[in-house]
């Protein structure tokens, strides 16, 4: 009888331990290698940029993004999304049905913010508050083909302390989160906290927009 009971707890602390989740995934995915995200040596030979997010990931980011907004809560979404290089270039990209030509637009514009500013676009819309702040800015970085929007939904794209892109994603109504959500399952690349810059802004809702959608 001793011997049965001993054996039972011995069974039940090794399914416990298996099904207790490890370090690293209490604190969210292991980031994705630097050298598995960037372009090959062979490409950054011929363009001479090597940090450079490729075409596969990049690609990848784009089809969670898809994931993400057919399965979102409340029913599925539409997105237009981007994923830039640091320059500015667009690497892949998507529109959803029924996205309309302002989230089209806008998605562009939140990923170059993302480029400019090398933080959140949320953040930039927090840093930035006033009318009068964000008239001053509107036109800094056009003639580069960056810009300043201030509304959440783009995202640099930063490993091992390396900017490789951008993601911005508009026409929806939960932008940022499909954002991060593809980094995430992507890269391992998790959300900051609010004191970071993605605490509500003025009059921001779940996509950072009025009325809920992010635009």
């Amino acid at each position: 009888m001793m011997r049965t009971r001993f054996v039972g707890m011995g069974l039940a602390l090794l399914v416990a331990a298996l099904l207790a989740p490890s370090p690293a995934a209490a604190q969210g995915a292991t980031p994705m290698p630097l050298a598995v995200a960037v372009v090959s040596n062979e490409v950054a030979a011929r363009t001479l940029f090597k940090y450079q997010i490729n075409s596969t990931v990049a690609r990848q980011i784009v089809d969670a993004c898809v994931e993400f907004a057919r399965n979102q809560q409340g029913g599925p979404g539409n997105y237009a999304i981007f994923v830039l290089a640091p320059n500015g270039d667009i690497v892949d990209a998507h529109v959803m049905d029924g996205v309309v030509p302002i989230g089209v637009e806008t998605g562009l514009m939140k990923a170059r913010t993302a480029l400019y500013a090398r933080s959140p676009s949320r953040a930039v819309a927090e840093r930035f508050p006033t009318v009068e702040g964000r008239l001053i800015r509107t036109d800094l970085g056009r003639e580069s083909g960056l810009s300043y929007y201030f509304v959440p939904g783009g995202v640099p794209i930063v490993l091992e302390n390396q900017l490789i892109g951008a993601v911005g994603v508009g026409g929806g109504n939960m932008d940022e989160p499909c954002a991060y959500s593809a980094l995430g399952k992507v890269l391992g690349i998790q959300p900051p906290p609010p004191s970071e810059g993605r605490g509500a802004g003025p009059g921001a809702g779940p996509g950072g927009g009025r009325g809920g959608r992010g635009q």
